[in-house]
């Protein structure tokens, strides 16, 4: 299971997909090889067959936008091949981490996307700031509150956001919130002490959040699970929070 994360994703996969199913909405199933992702705001069950391989390149929505040039709101579409957010003289790089030993790859991606960064776009200072101030208050910050730090209206924070995290500050807020009730919990916590330092109203609250998250309760969900933000490195963008 792959738990909400602050984290965009480049997965390019070299055998069998695999099928996803939204745990908020079982009706949702998608089945995936290769994909660009946004940072996810519900919980994910993955199943596959038979042998799985490839390679996930994770790192900040800001870094991606350096890295690639393309507002990120464009990573929202279903079908985005992380190819396809490639100059065309890279179009083959798929091909050529396929081909490559698994201890090539890593000086090989290395070689390939570090040269984007030089001619990237430049992440706002305003953003960078606001990022940093949702990951400082895990999410325990209003929008307006970033607004107002960034002398910028909401509206606007909002627009930079789409365009260089593809995610809103709330959408963000909401996910920071959720993942350290998780670890909060995971630490033994009762609930309602979970609930109130992780900035829920109450204890009802935070279940029914969680419901709506990943489909089940507090106590049902496992410690079995992919949880990205929390070994995210500091990617692309200069003081990212780990």
């Amino acid at each position: 299971m792959l738990t909400p994360n602050t984290v965009a994703t480049l997965n390019f996969a070299f055998e069998k997909p695999v099928l996803t199913r939204d745990m908020a909405d079982p009706n949702v199933v998608r089945t995936v090889s290769s994909q660009a992702n946004l940072p996810a705001t519900t919980a994910l069950l993955a199943q596959h067959n038979g042998d799985v391989s490839g390679v996930a390149i994770r790192m900040t929505p800001m870094g991606a936008y350096r890295l690639f040039g393309v507002p990120m709101s464009h990573w929202e579409s279903s079908d985005l091949e992380p190819g396809h957010l490639l100059p065309r003289l890279m179009r083959l790089l798929p091909e050529q981490l396929r081909a490559a030993s698994p201890h090539e790859r890593p000086g090989l991606l290395d070689r390939a996307l570090a040269p984007l960064l030089d001619s990237g776009p430049a992440v706002s200072p305003e953003v960078t700031w606001a990022w940093h101030e949702l990951h400082r208050t895990r999410g325990r910050i209003r929008a307006a509150q970033l607004a107002a730090g960034a002398l910028w209206s909401v509206r606007h924070l909002e627009r930079q956001f789409r365009q260089q995290v593809g995610r809103s500050p709330a959408a963000i807020a909401r996910i920071l919130r959720f993942t350290h009730a998780i670890r909060l919990r995971d630490a033994g916590l009762p609930l309602a002490r979970v609930a109130q330092l992780a900035g829920y109203h109450d204890q009802a609250h935070f279940t029914r959040v969680f419901r709506s998250t990943t489909g089940l309760t507090p106590t049902q969900l496992s410690v079995d699970r992919l949880d990205w933000s929390s070994s995210l490195l500091p990617l692309l963008t200069s003081g990212a929070p780990a």
